[in-house]
């Protein structure tokens, strides 16, 4: 670098002295590389060693076909650890490109660090495609889109796309080519199976390519099984039935608990023995008749006992349904 310092009087004329020095050079940066994804180009360097914190840096950008280097706008005044976007630089994905960085101080500046000659169509890393699939009985619908890009270069480009598709249950496996513009059919597979796709851009000229994650779907829905529902119903049957066997045995009866009598029923006497005449009447009242079973109100008629008469004087009356009951005139 050749600094100024000042006119200088010798011999009778002002000569200007021109001083080169060394140290008026600061470190030019390093690890110069163009990184590009989809078709969106950065390129990023290292400060020099011993660059000072405060030095700022410039990039500049070369189409080889015009062979005159440009200065990138907005990356005029960038820091340490900033980088510069070079996508509207490179415009063409078909040119061939450079790209150059110099640090720079008030005081300094560094020689120019160069990238190597870069070809955006064949050293971008195209991302996977978009995957849309679903089953359709025994085929299946995919779908496939072009990675997006700012440009929408990559959906002229990069159309076209290989398909593997899996199947899950046995691993085998085949592949297609498929064309992102349309909805592709494929057929012949086997109904009720799960197969798993990935697809990448199909490409001679780039070999940065990235693939999708498997999209796994199944051709139709799998076929449901009644063996578990069946087996749990019959469990309940089979429970209910103990339940019912046992409270049958426990019983007697099946839903009918005994009940004990009324009281006012409770309460009217028997008549069985006569003690004037000294033998047993076969007279019952209506309550003996009734014990405790299963109906309506918890009694039930377990006998029907003829009544004897006990003098001349006494009437029979017959009540039907529960014997006979004596009045006395």
């Amino acid at each position: 670098m050749t600094t100024y310092l000042g006119p200088v009087w010798a011999s009778g004329l002002w000569i200007p002295l021109l001083l080169t020095c060394g140290e008026c050079i600061l470190p030019a940066p390093i690890n110069v590389s163009i990184l590009s994804f989809n078709l969106e180009h950065n390129l990023t360097w290292l400060p020099g060693v011993d660059a000072p914190a405060h030095a700022q840096f410039r990039v500049h950008s070369l189409h080889l076909r015009r062979n005159l280097w440009k200065p990138v706008k907005g990356c005029e005044l960038l820091r340490i650890s900033q980088t510069c976007n070079l996508t509207k630089a490179f415009k063409d994905p078909l040119g061939y490109y450079q790209a150059r960085v110099q640090a720079f101080t008030p005081t300094k500046t560094s020689n120019w660090t160069l990238s190597s000659l870069f070809h955006p169509l064949t050293e971008t890393v195209v991302g996977p495609p978009g995957v849309a699939v679903s089953g359709c009985g025994n085929c299946l619908l995919l779908k496939l889109t072009p990675p997006a890009d700012r440009g929408r270069q990559l959906s002229f480009l990069y159309r076209d796309f290989t398909c593997q598709v899996q199947k899950t249950r046995d691993g085998s496996q085949f592949s297609l080519w498929v064309v992102s513009t349309k909805e592709t059919v494929i057929d012949y597979l086997e109904p009720g199976a799960e197969y798993c796709l990935t697809a990448v851009a199909s490409s001679v000229l780039n070999p940065h390519v990235m693939p999708s994650e498997p999209h796994c779907v199944f051709t139709s829905p799998p076929a449901s099984s009644y063996v578990p529902m069946f087996l749990g119903v019959l469990s309940v049957f089979c429970l209910l039935g103990a339940l019912f066997t046992g409270a049958v045995v426990y019983t007697g009866h099946l839903l009918c608990l005994a009940k004990p009598l009324p009281k006012t029923l409770s309460s009217i006497p028997l008549i069985g023995w006569n003690s004037h005449q000294q033998q047993q009447l076969e007279v019952y009242s209506q309550i003996s008749v009734l014990s405790p079973g299963c109906s309506e109100w918890g009694w039930v008629l377990r006998d029907k006992v003829p009544l004897q008469k006990t003098s001349p004087g006494e009437e029979e009356e017959e009540d039907e349904g529960y014997g006979r009951v004596i009045s006395s005139e």
